[in-house]
C-alpha cells in the first residue's frame, strides 16, 4: 500500500512538473482585449545590447520602446489599455528564452535580437521586421584583418569560433566551417556578451555577432576588430510571439514601413544604438 501511494505521488509530481515545464507564460488574446478594452500582456526578454538590456534594474532598449509605441497604437486605434509585465527569468540564456516563448500562450512577446527565419516561422508568430541586422565577424584587435572570407583558414589558423546553439550566427559559423575552414573548432556560450568578453581578452577566439555588439564595443573602447569580409546583411529581426497568438494581426497594422521611417522610430534607434547605427542602417537600405 505504501509503495502504491508513493508511486502515485511520483506520478502526480511528474505530471505537475511536466505541466509547469510546458506552461511558461500567458497573456490575454487580442480578441478578448477588443471586447474588454484592456490587455494583460507578458514581455519575455533576452539580453541584447541596445535591443533589450537590464540597466540599473530596468529593462530598456529598441524592443521595449517599440512595444511602448505599440501600446499607444492599441489605445489610439482600438481603445485598449495595456497592463504589461516584464519576465526576466531567461535573460541570460537565449535558447531558454526561445523555448519559453514557444511554450507560452496568447499575449506573450519575446523581446531580443531575434532573427526571422523560415524555420522559426513554423514554430512562432513574428511581427513585421523592426530592423535589418548586419551580422559581423569580430575578433581581438591584435588579429590580422581578414580581407577575403576564403582565406579565413589561413588568417584565423588555430582560432576557435564562439557562438550560441540554434541561432543564425551559429548557422553562419557552420557555413564558414563547411565551405572554408573544415578544421575549425567551435565553442558554445549561453549569451553573446560572454563571447564578447572572451574575444576582448584572448586573440585565439572570434565570433559572428550582430552589429550592435560592435557599436557598443567601439563606444566602450574595447580591443575589438571588425573583419568586413564577414559582413552579412540578409537578416531581419522581429518581435517574437507564440504560434497560437492572434496579436500578429494588430502588429502588422502598426509596424509598417511608414512607422520605420517615422521620427519616433528613428529617435528610438538613435537613442539606444547611436547615430552611427542610423547611418549604417540607411546605407544598407540604399544598397537594397
Amino acid at each position: 500500500m505504501k509503495n502504491l501511494l508513493f508511486n502515485s505521488f511520483l506520478m502526480f509530481s511528474a505530471i505537475i512538473m511536466g505541466f509547469n515545464a510546458q506552461a511558461q507564460f500567458s497573456g490575454d488574446t487580442f480578441a478578448k482585449a477588443k471586447q474588454s478594452k484592456t490587455a494583460n500582456l507578458t514581455y519575455v526578454y533576452s539580453e541584447a545590447p541596445g535591443f533589450a538590456a537590464n540597466i540599473g534594474g530596468e529593462v530598456t532598449g529598441v524592443c521595449v520602446d517599440i512595444m511602448s509605441d505599440f501600446e499607444f497604437f492599441l489605445l489610439d486605434k482600438y481603445g485598449i489599455t495595456v497592463n504589461s509585465k516584464m519576465e526576466k527569468k531567461h535573460a541570460n540564456n537565449f535558447t531558454d528564452y526561445l523555448q519559453a516563448v514557444k511554450n507560452s500562450t496568447n499575449g506573450v512577446f519575446g523581446l531580443s535580437n531575434t532573427t526571422i527565419t523560415a524555420k522559426r516561422k513554423k514554430e512562432y508568430n513574428f511581427s513585421p521586421p523592426y530592423i535589418t541586422n548586419i551580422a559581423m565577424l569580430l575578433s581581438n584587435e591584435s588579429v590580422p584583418t581578414l580581407n577575403d572570407i576564403s582565406n579565413i583558414s589561413d588568417v584565423f589558423a588555430g582560432k576557435t569560433a564562439i557562438t550560441i546553439k540554434g541561432t543564425t550566427n551559429e548557422k553562419q559559423i557552420m557555413k564558414i566551417k563547411n565551405k572554408h575552414f573544415p578544421s575549425l573548432k567551435i565553442e558554445y556560450v549561453n549569451y553573446f556578451d560572454e563571447g564578447m568578453v572572451m574575444i576582448a581578452r584572448d586573440p585565439n577566439y572570434f565570433i559572428s555577432i550582430d552589429f550592435t555588439y560592435y557599436l557598443e564595443a567601439v563606444q566602450s573602447n574595447k580591443p575589438i576588430k571588425r573583419h568586413p569580409a564577414g559582413d552579412q546583411t540578409a537578416e531581419e529581426f522581429g518581435i517574437l510571439m507564440p504560434k497560437n497568438s492572434d496579436w500578429d494581426k494588430p502588429f502588422k497594422e502598426f509596424l509598417t514601413e511608414n512607422y520605420r521611417n517615422s521620427p519616433s522610430y528613428r529617435k528610438i534607434i538613435a537613442k539606444h544604438l547611436g547615430p552611427n547605427a542610423l547611418r549604417l542602417l540607411d546605407s544598407v537600405a540604399e544598397e537594397n
